[in-house]
């Protein structure tokens, strides 16, 4: 049976995961400063959105659930039989099931506290988040 990834180990990766996010976004921002602030304000949006889905979309479909946070904390993300998950089941749960988990105050993340150790987005997209092997 595998090991559920608790709510303080997960918080750790996103923690790792944001602070990566945030310093190739301001070395991209700091690449794009020379265009107006409304054309910067506009590219530099784009550019995060696509940053933020491949990184925690693409990169955790690529690499068997894990982003760079997952890996260093050793969790992974996997389908409800333990195994890699699908780039829909990946985008429902980092796009529309965190949105949904922090709109409702950010319980739907907390739920990860639980006794089944899952975040409301994991319901939606019938994922769990294990101890990498």
């Amino acid at each position: 049976m595998e090991h559920r990834a608790g709510f303080w180990i997960r918080f750790i990766a996103l923690i790792i995961d944001t602070i990566i996010l945030s310093i190739v976004q301001f070395v991209l921002s700091f690449l794009i400063s020379g265009y107006s602030l409304t054309e910067m304000n506009v590219l530099s949006s784009i550019i995060n959105l696509i940053l933020t889905f491949l990184y925690f979309v693409w990169l955790q479909v690529k690499f068997n659930g894990q982003t760079i946070g997952k890996k260093i904390t050793g969790i992974r993300v996997a389908n409800l039989e333990g195994e890699r998950v699908t780039i829909g089941q990946m985008t429902l749960r980092e796009i529309i099931g965190k949105l949904v988990s922090g709109l409702i105050l950010l319980i739907g993340f907390l739920m990860a506290a639980g006794r089944s150790k899952r975040a409301l987005h994991d319901y939606i997209a019938k994922t769990i988040v294990i101890r990498a092997e």
